[in-house]
């Protein structure tokens, strides 16, 4: 009888280290890793990378994967939430209960502005050079 309940105490203990807590991963390969096994939730990409074709290719990846991404401005920005200086792109992995419904908002404008945007997708469109 005393093992059977230590054991249940035993089991419950396991189960809240299974559970992870909320996290924003960062670095451009952490991010990829998260998004190749469709793990992340929404990508965040810094719109002044230097040189670009760093993270070039990682909108092409989330389309394919039906992962929501999104341009926001400056990598200072994304360095602020993860305290650092910079960072390229950050990835969101879960979600807390309470900020589910803002989060579904986020992901709806995520989707029609970015991921299904029709003006992103035309392969003849011009391309702006950095002066105009």
């Amino acid at each position: 009888m005393k093992r059977a309940e230590e054991k249940e105490k035993n089991d419950g203990k396991i189960e809240e280290e299974l559970t992870k807590p909320n996290y924003i991963h960062f670095g451009l390969n952490h991010v990829t890793q998260l998004v190749e096994r469709g793990v992340a939730k929404l990508v965040l990409i810094a719109h002044d990378v230097d040189p670009v074709e760093l993270v070039l290719w990682l909108p092409a990846l989330c389309r394919k994967k039906e992962i929501p991404f999104m341009f926001v401005k400056g990598k200072a920005r994304l360095g602020q939430f993860v305290h650092k200086k910079t960072a390229t792109c950050i990835a969101l992995t879960k979600i807390n209960e309470s900020d589910k419904k803002d989060f579904d908002k986020l992901i709806v404008n995520a989707l029609a502005n970015f991921n299904n945007n029709p003006n992103l997708l035309e392969p003849g469109m011009p391309i702006l050079g950095h002066k105009s």
